[in-house]
C-alpha cells in the first residue's frame, strides 16, 4: 500500500466497523435484512475508508448541526445502552432493525447499505458515531456475499447524500452538565430529500440551532477566515459588509440565507473554500442558516470620508452604546472614547 493512502488513514482510530444491508424494492413496505456475521477486520484499508469519508462529508456534503429530537428516541436509547454496555455488532443490529420499520413506513423507500463506524479522530480528540446509508453506485464497492468493503482504488465520495455523525465526546459532556460552551453535538446530511426524510426519522434529528447561536457562528468563522488567508482591514471591512447587505437582504425578504451564497461572496476566485471552512465541526456553521438580525448588526462596519472629516466604527459599537446616533438630531455621539485618540483632539 503507497505511502500517500497510509497517511490518509493515520488520524483515525477505528474501534468498528460494520455493514448490514437492508433490502426493499421502491412501492411496497416489505424489508429484509441481510445481517454482517461479524464485525469488519480493522485494517490500513477500512482506515482509509473511514476517513475519505469523514473529511467528504465536512468539505462536500453541506452538513447540517443540532441535536436528538426526541420524537422517536429509539436509535438514541439504543445508542446510549451501547455505550454502557460496549457491544458494537448489537448495537448495529438492533439498529438495523429500527432502520428497517422506519423504511417500511415508506413505500417509495428502497433498501441499501447501512455503515455503522465508531471511531476517534485523533487530530481532534473527539469520538464519533458514523451512521450512513449507500448503494454500490457510490464509487466503491461493498460485496454482498459476506458484506466486506471490495475496492477503494477509485473510492469517490465527493457528495455524501445520507448520513450523520454524532460527536459522542461532544453529546456525553453535554448530557453531563460537563460542557456549557456547546448546544450542538450531532450534524447530519440532507441529500435527497425523499431519502433524507425516513433517514432523519430514523436517527431523529433535529435541526436546533438557535439563530443566535447561528449568527454567531457564522461572524466567527468569517473572522477566523480572514485571519487564515491573510485579509487586509480594508478587504475584511468589504466582505463583512456585502455578507451583511445579503444577509439582511435574505431576511427582510423571508429568504434562507445560503452559506454557498456567503461563500461566493467571500472569496470569488475560489467560491467554496469558506463553505468547507465554516462547514467544519469547529465552527459548526449549517448550509442553510438560521439568522438574527440585532446579532448580524455588528458584522457591519459603518464608513463615511470627504474633505474634511474621515468617519468608519464597528456597528457593533452602537449596540454596546458606545457609539450612539439621534436620527432627529442627526448627531453621531462617541462615548469612552481612547486615550490615544483624546490625546489627537485639539482644546
Amino acid at each position: 500500500m503507497s505511502k500517500e493512502i497510509r497517511k490518509i488513514g493515520s488520524n483515525i482510530d477505528l474501534k468498528g466497523l460494520v455493514i448490514h444491508q437492508v433490502v426493499k424494492n421502491s412501492g411496497i413496505r416489505q424489508a429484509t435484512i441481510k445481517h454482517a456475521k461479524q464485525l469488519l477486520r480493522i485494517e490500513e484499508k477500512e482506515k482509509v475508508f473511514i476517513a475519505k469519508i469523514y473529511k467528504s462529508y465536512f468539505d462536500n456534503s453541506k452538513p447540517y448541526y443540532g441535536i436528538f429530537a426526541n420524537e422517536n428516541p429509539k436509535f438514541k436509547d439504543q445508542l446510549s445502552s451501547y455505550l454502557s454496555y460496549p457491544d458494537f455488532y448489537s448495537f448495529s443490529k438492533s439498529a438495523t432493525e429500527h432502520y428497517k420499520q422506519v423504511i417500511g413506513n415508506s413505500p417509495p423507500a428502497t433498501g441499501g447499505f447501512l455503515i455503522f463506524a465508531h471511531f476517534t479522530n485523533t487530530d481532534k480528540n473527539f469520538d464519533y458515531m458514523l451512521v450512513m446509508t449507500t448503494t454500490n453506485k457510490d464509487g466503491f464497492v461493498v460485496s454482498e456475499t459476506d458484506l466486506t468493503i471490495q475496492d477503494i482504488k477509485n473510492l469517490d465520495l465527493s457528495k455524501i447524500d445520507v448520513a450523520c455523525i454524532i460527536n459522542l465526546t461532544k453529546w456525553i459532556n453535554i448530557e453531563n452538565k460537563q460542557d456549557l460552551d456547546s448546544s450542538t453535538y450531532l450534524s447530519f446530511a440532507k441529500g435527497n430529500k425523499d431519502i433524507s426524510y425516513y433517514f432523519m426519522s430514523f436517527i431523529d434529528c433535529d435541526n436546533k440551532t438557535t439563530k443566535t447561536e447561528s449568527t454567531n457562528r457564522l461572524i466567527r468563522a468569517i473572522d477566523s477566515y480572514c485571519t487564515d488567508r491573510g485579509y487586509e482591514r480594508e478587504d475584511k471591512i468589504r466582505k463583512r459588509n456585502e455578507i451583511y447587505s445579503y444577509c439582511l437582504g435574505s431576511l427582510e425578504s423571508k429568504k434562507e440565507i445560503q452559506l454557498s451564497a456567503i461563500s461566493s461572496l467571500m472569496n470569488v476566485e475560489d467560491p467554496h473554500d469558506f463553505e468547507k471552512y465554516a462547514a467544519d465541526e469547529k465552527f459548526g456553521v449549517s448550509a442553510i442558516i438560521n439568522g438574527d438580525k440585532a446579532k448580524l448588526r455588528p458584522m457591519k462596519f459603518v464608513t463615511y470620508k470627504d474633505k474634511s472629516m474621515t468617519v468608519e466604527f464597528d456597528a457593533g459599537l452602537i449596540k454596546d452604546g458606545k457609539v450612539v446616533y439621534s436620527p432627529q438630531k442627526k448627531q453621531l455621539t462617541f462615548k469612552d472614547v481612547p486615550d490615544k485618540l483624546a490625546s489627537q483632539i485639539p482644546l
